[in-house]
């Protein structure tokens, strides 16, 4: 009888250790070369109790372990990277590997991507910082979805790298042509359309007094302005 229950204390034993040890999340943060992702936060958010959640970073490997056995219910475990640009930081939220809800009691793994997250004609925003292109005052025969933006990066950007040359159309979106995806730094931007280049300029935000040279191409930063939540880059062409 004794060694009964012993028998049946030590299958309780292995069964709690086994539970305890699936009631948490582990996963690793990398970059689009599979390089690990340092500091990135992890959340784990629990869907029946309101403002509930585990938060956690990663380490040197681009690991992270949260615990989420209790309270009880399933969680949706979400994670981002804050970059410093000037004096702002810029929340960008990763790629999921696998976007599915875990249960407390099971526990699981959940792996993230530092990249962009596609820019489509539904969604033309992706993740990064945006680049908004309109026509100078009076300009009406110019479609700015058609107009092929060259972005080369002067200096390292907000991610530390020193970026490469972007080529690229803008898209339609509620708040005019955008081209996104942008690293947050200072960019040599030239315009063409239909095979001709354009002239390009900064385009004044409401209230600013100063004007723009208009040239070639325009060299400048990402600012704030026209109502975005984060700094984008305000560009005008004309013929």
């Amino acid at each position: 009888m004794t060694t009964i229950i012993f028998s049946r204390l030590l299958l309780l034993t292995a069964l709690c250790s086994a539970s305890a040890l699936s009631a948490s999340v582990t996963g690793r943060v990398v970059d689009a070369a599979g390089q690990p992702v340092k500091n990135a936060t992890v959340i784990a958010d629990n869907t029946l109790f309101y403002n509930t959640n585990v938060i956690g970073y990663t380490d040197a490997n681009g690991k992270y372990k949260l615990d989420i056995s209790k309270p009880i219910g399933t969680w949706n475990v979400t994670a981002k990277v804050n970059l410093k640009y000037g004096d702002y930081e810029v929340g960008i939220d990763l790629i999921p590997e696998n976007p599915k809800l875990l249960a407390g009691t099971e526990g699981g793994v959940r792996n993230f991507t530092f990249k962009p997250k596609p820019a489509t004609s539904a969604d033309p925003y992706g993740s990064l910082g945006w680049v908004f292109l309109g026509s100078a005052i009076g300009v009406y025969d110019i479609d700015e979805t058609k107009v092929e933006l060259t972005l080369t990066p002067v200096g390292k950007l907000a991610d530390g790298s020193a970026g490469s040359v972007i080529r690229g159309h803008p898209l339609k979106s509620a708040d005019g042509a955008v081209l996104a995806n942008v690293m947050w730094g200072t960019y040599r931007v030239t315009a063409t359309y239909e095979g001709k280049p354009l002239q390009i300029s900064r385009r004044p935000r409401p209230g600013e007094d100063e004007d723009y040279a208009w040239g070639s191409s325009y060299t400048g930063p990402f600012v704030t302005g026209f109502y975005q939540l984060k700094p984008s880059l305000f560009l005008e062409v004309r013929h």
